[in-house]
């Protein structure tokens, strides 16, 4: 079958005619052409990756072109537009959801439309604010007497300042108050003298701000503290839940301010008297109704508020008076209290109390009755006893006086309920910082209260020498590392105790005045002298250290306050006069260990300078002349200027070579050579630097680094290589600058005169000579950056 027949039967299958078994199509072959070349066509245009996208969707049954056609008809514009009214057809349910969902749209769009209202108004508040000022400035620049233009062009204004006006104290009064008092106690440790209680100290002083919260504050802890010195290798931390006293003399603080809290209700006479104080106020207290529920009396008063109130004001010998008014029922309670006021545990009388408080008392009215029993018995530890105590000093008492001594997990307890259990959200500690305070400390909690007050700026101060006092005491919780945080726990102490990060809060207080208040500062810095960094450095020396390094590197007055000035040489060696640091002289440390222990931190800063100085005032020569040579190597080719580094190092050389003549003390060999070159180099290139050839010239035969001629090349190369690096850096200028004046002098001889005569001639020679050395030196050392140019300026001299 040829193609012609083949075409003929196709275009018959498109007329409906069927001759043969094919099957009808709806397109001819022209057609199919024509498609197949527009799938073409988009093929290539549409890239492989898109085509292998196809090939892949298209297998798993997605038309992808169908797909982009959705996707195009999307549109995001009405996300927050009203949700359609439901139809009359619609159900509750759905009815109910567009109406949620065209409120909650509603408050959205609301809440923005305020919200740019809002922005905008404050924006235009602003602009006529400031425009209002500005206006305002322009019309009172204007107001003068005549009617000229004022020229409002700030002009320069010169300022001259006193170099004597030294700057103005960081510190406030207050501040400066517990300063010197801190400097008072440091003069008697450094004197070895009897010390007195620091916590007192800073007590009578806080007495005399007129704040009564902070009297009371320091008088708490003054208070509270008075408990025997405890063995210095005992942890504080630990022996602390063990010791009864901390627990006695919180009581004792309560009662005490109890007592003066009533007797400032009742009549002046019956102040002094516990008995008639106690039945006064009781008489105030509870008359007509008030005697509700209350089921024994004592001449005429309800008894069991006599009794509480007796042992809340601490008065155990008016509760007796009591109960033996009231008859003799109450003999053995009487007892009870006098043995514990006595210090004596009768437990018999206690167990047959505790069956009598079980079985009567713990159902009774008498809210008192029930409150005392429990406070000396220690019945029903967790009672709150609401309608006895009401304020937290009360609540706080009752806790501490059912605690029985040694009692460390009922202590512990009574801990955690404070700082765990309320916390600060009870008590408001933001507003009453006090309180919080007080409970803390009463508690036997320091450490937590101490960071608690050294949050605010108002009580830093306060929280800082609460911190010293209680340290130099060792009541003081410190860390195991000065570099934990303010506050740690440590998992090995009863629980709930904090630690204290003494070095953290003393740095964190004295670093705003350092700067100004130095004296001051190394005062507070000397309280840290028993302490140690994490490389076992005397941590008072680890602060001045930093102090002295942070100062800045070319302030020098801060080095002379602290350390003193360095003496001449007609003095006694590593004489050091004045300085603050003297005051601290100590066998641990001096002035001279304090010097090298500063130099040693800024040799590992890279202020060299610096530390030549206070390695001088150390004694330790060696140094010193090591790190001025390796300065002195940097800048020993430069010009003199005034001010420079050079400069200063001149000086510095000179002072060192002055002390060189009568020194004392054995300097290696090595660096004493490296040393003296460069001083002589220096002079050398001041005389080059001038114009003094002839001078250099001396002065650098001398060093004998220089050949004169080329025998003298392989000594002055032995020379070399046995000199240190410093000196040998230097060593390719100083040929540099021998070269240029053999080839200046070279120059002049050959100018003078005309024909050359024999003597010049071979003066000639001896210049050719010379510079052919040097070369030849230059080239034979291993590396020489300026071998090129000594070969430029001998090329010269031919």
């Amino acid at each position: 079958m040829d193609l012609n027949t083949l075409l003929q039967r196709a275009q018959s299958l498109t007329k409906g005619n069927v001759e043969c078994e094919l099957p009808g199509v709806e397109r001819t072959l022209q057609q199919v052409l024509q498609a197949t070349e527009q799938l073409h066509s988009r093929v290539t245009q549409t890239g492989a990756k898109e085509i292998q996208a196809q090939i892949l969707l298209g297998s798993k049954g997605i038309d992808l072109p169908k797909l982009n056609q959705k996707l195009e008809a999307l549109s995001t514009g009405k996300t927050f537009e009203p949700v359609d009214v439901a139809g009359s057809d619609t159900d509750v349910c759905t009815f109910l959801k567009n109406e949620r969902e065209n409120a909650i749209l509603s408050v959205i769009e609301d809440t923005n439309k305020n919200i740019s209202d809002s922005v905008s108004k404050q924006k235009w508040g602003n602009l006529t604010s400031s425009w209002n000022e500005e206006k305002t400035r322009l019309l009172d620049a204007l107001i003068g007497p005549s009617q000229n233009f004022i020229d409002l062009q700030r002009l320069p204004e010169q300022i001259i300042l006193n170099p004597e006006c030294l700057p103005l104290s960081c510190l406030d009064k207050m501040s400066l108050l517990y300063a010197q008092e801190v400097c008072e106690y440091n003069a008697l440790v450094l004197k070895d003298r009897p010390r007195p209680n620091l916590v007192q100290k800073f007590a009578q002083l806080a007495s005399t701000f007129g704040d009564v919260r902070l009297t009371e504050m320091w008088m708490l802890l003054s208070c509270v503290t008075q408990v025997n010195e405890s063995p210095s290798q005992t942890d504080p931390i630990k022996s602390r839940q063990q010791r009864p006293e901390f627990v006695l003399h919180a009581r004792t603080y309560l009662e005490r301010r109890y007592k003066v809290y009533i007797s400032s209700l009742v009549t002046q006479a019956c102040a002094t008297d516990s008995y008639q104080l106690v039945r006064a106020y009781v008489s105030r207290r509870f008359s007509g109704q008030q005697t509700i529920g209350l089921v024994d009396t004592a001449g005429g008063k309800p008894l069991w508020p006599l009794i509480y109130y007796s042992l809340r004001c601490g008065a155990f010998e008016a509760a007796v008076d009591f109960l033996r008014e009231a008859g003799s029922s109450y003999d053995e309670f009487a007892q009870l209290i006098g043995d514990r006021n006595a210090g004596v545990i009768n437990s018999k009388i206690e167990s047959k109390l505790k069956l009598q408080y079980a079985n009567k008392i713990r159902n009774s009215t008498d809210a008192y009755k029930k409150a005392v029993y429990c406070i000396l018995l220690g019945c029903d530890t967790n009672e709150v006893h609401g309608e006895v105590a009401k304020t937290i000093d009360d609540f706080l008492w009752i806790k501490l006086a059912m605690l029985r001594p040694g009692d460390a997990a009922g202590y512990g307890q009574l801990q955690s309920s404070f700082i765990e259990n309320y916390g600060e959200k009870y008590f408001n500690a933001a507003q009453h910082a006090h309180l919080y305070f007080q409970a803390l400390a009463l508690t036997g909690q320091f450490e937590a209260a101490i960071e608690f007050l050294a949050r605010t700026d108002a009580n830093r101060v306060h929280a800082v020498h609460m911190a010293i006092a209680l340290h130099e005491l060792g009541i003081l919780g410190g860390v195991r590392s000065v570099s934990q945080p303010l506050l740690s726990i440590d998992i090995s102490d009863p629980t709930p105790l904090r630690r204290l990060n003494l070095a953290r809060l003393i740095r964190l207080y004295v670093q705003r005045f350092e700067g100004t208040d130095t004296a001051e500062a190394l005062h507070y810095y000397y309280t840290l002298r028993n302490l140690h960094d994490p490389k076992g450095r005397n941590l008072f020396l680890t602060c001045v250290c930093d102090l002295v390094v942070d100062s800045g590197v070319l302030d020098t007055s801060i080095f002379d306050l602290i350390f003193g000035q360095r003496q001449t040489a007609t003095l006694p060696e590593h004489t050091i006069s004045g300085g603050l640091f003297q005051q601290f002289s100590c066998p641990d440390f001096d002035t001279r260990t304090m010097a090298g222990l500063v130099a040693d931190e800024l040799i590992t800063r890279g202020n060299f300078e610096m530390a030549v100085r206070l390695y001088d005032m150390a004694g330790k020569l060696n140094l010193a002349l090591k790190h001025i040579s390796i300065l002195l190597a940097q800048v020993v080719q430069q010009p003199a200027v005034e001010g420079t580094l050079r400069a200063r190092l001149s000086l510095e050389a000179e002072r060192f070579s002055n002390r060189l003549t009568n020194r004392q003390t054995e300097i290696e060999p090595k660096i004493l050579v490296s040393f003296t070159l460069l001083r002589d180099l220096i002079k050398f290139f001041d005389n080059y630097n001038e114009g003094k050839p002839q001078v250099a010239l001396e002065l650098l035969d001398h060093t004998g680094l220089i050949p004169h001629s080329i025998r003298d090349v392989d000594t002055c190369l032995a020379n070399v290589r046995r000199l240190s690096g410093e000196v040998i850096k230097v060593i390719p200028d100083v040929m540099v600058a021998a070269m240029d004046i053999t080839l200046t002098k070279y120059k002049q001889l050959k100018s003078e005169t005309e024909p050359v005569s024999v003597l010049q001639h071979q003066r000639l020679q001896d210049l050719r000579e010379r510079a052919k050395a040097i070369a030849n030196m230059a080239a034979t050392m291993p590396y020489c950056p300026t071998n090129q140019r000594l070969l430029q300026l001998e090329l010269l001299m031919h």
